[in-house]
């Protein structure tokens, strides 16, 4: 199968390049500052925001689009306008969301036939969940207008080695530097994690559906802070301290990790403070159905526990 990816080389899509790659032609479109020649792919070092770096690509026959870095209403619609051979010659275009499009505070599981948001949320997550919706939106109608099919693949909280969020690392950095890892005991919210090879798995298994549909990737392991930890504490070589706090008192002495390098968060965090990169609260508690990428797509999720074995051996 040949697939032009857009992006391929961060986590998630330098994941799906490196396991991609052994079974299919890969041709990579982004910016450049991470090569993956090394895997034997063919990559093209272009802005995806430019018309003239986009008509400049020589024409291909591509089966897939995937695309794992549109994150601005348009990026979709110049991608299809511009690349030679995309809007007539592709037989699908995959888009990379996130679950985070549904309305919120519905209190149920979510699936794939729950509504979408229609509210634009504040802040800069927010901001970037409603971008999310609007490109789903764009995909759809553009796919639709020049007569192939599309899909979407909406992750939860994706782990796993090299992942730039720094949601496991920091806390594996904890664990090994001997940090006492605070966590609020009594957390109101849960949450779901999928391994990135899962994610990976379903976008491939994705490639082959000859129809248009939407995927929730996620485990349906339901998880909270305490399970997070105690997990971490399974997987890790060394002894790590555990000290359960009130929730109030953890997001009272939270830092905002967005703002600050990997090094002054683990500062922060020797002084006691308290790193929140997952919900909390009850208004933040969103649960996901993943089980139609397990049913339609043939996947199986992996457990928390060999998840964090692999991500704890990689970032240890």
């Amino acid at each position: 199968m040949k697939i032009l990816v857009i992006g391929g080389s961060y986590f998630l899509g330098g994941v799906f390049t490196l396991i991609a790659s052994k079974e299919h032609e890969l041709t990579l479109l982004n910016r450049g500052i991470y090569s993956m020649l090394r895997y034997g792919v063919k990559e093209y070092k272009a802005d995806r925001r430019d018309e003239s770096d986009l008509q400049s690509i020589p024409l291909e026959n591509y089966d897939v689009v995937v695309d794992f870095c549109a994150y601005e209403p348009g990026d979709i619609k110049l991608i299809l306008n511009n690349i030679k051979g995309v809007s007539s010659l592709t037989n699908k275009y995959i888009f990379i969301s996130t679950v985070d499009v549904y309305e919120k505070n519905l209190r149920y599981v979510k699936d794939e036939y729950t509504p979408i948001s229609t509210k634009r949320y504040g802040g800069r997550n927010g901001d970037y969940i409603y971008k999310k919706i609007c490109l789903e939106k764009e995909l759809a109608e553009e796919c639709d207008r020049i007569g192939i099919d599309h899909a979407i693949i909406r992750p939860s909280i994706i782990y796993g080695p090299n992942d730039y969020s720094r949601r496991a690392e920091i806390f594996i950095k904890m664990a090994s530097y001997g940090i006492p890892i605070r966590y609020p005991k009594d957390a109101k919210a849960n949450f779901q994690m999928v391994y990135v090879k899962d994610v990976v798995e379903a976008i491939l298994k994705t490639c082959e559906v000859t129809t248009s549909y939407e995927y929730n990737v996620c485990s349906n392991e339901i998880i909270c802070y305490k399970d997070f930890v105690e997990t971490l504490s399974k997987v890790s070589e060394v002894s790590v301290i555990l000290e359960p706090i009130s929730t109030e008192e953890a997001i009272k002495q939270s830092i905002n990790y967005e703002v600050i390098t990997t090094g002054e968060i683990l500062k922060e965090l020797s002084k006691g403070k308290v790193y929140l990169p997952f919900p909390v609260t009850e208004d933040e508690n969103e649960i996901y159905n993943g089980k139609r990428a397990e049913r339609e797509l043939g996947i199986k999720y992996t457990t928390l526990l060999d998840g964090m074995k692999k991500t704890y051996n990689c970032f240890k």
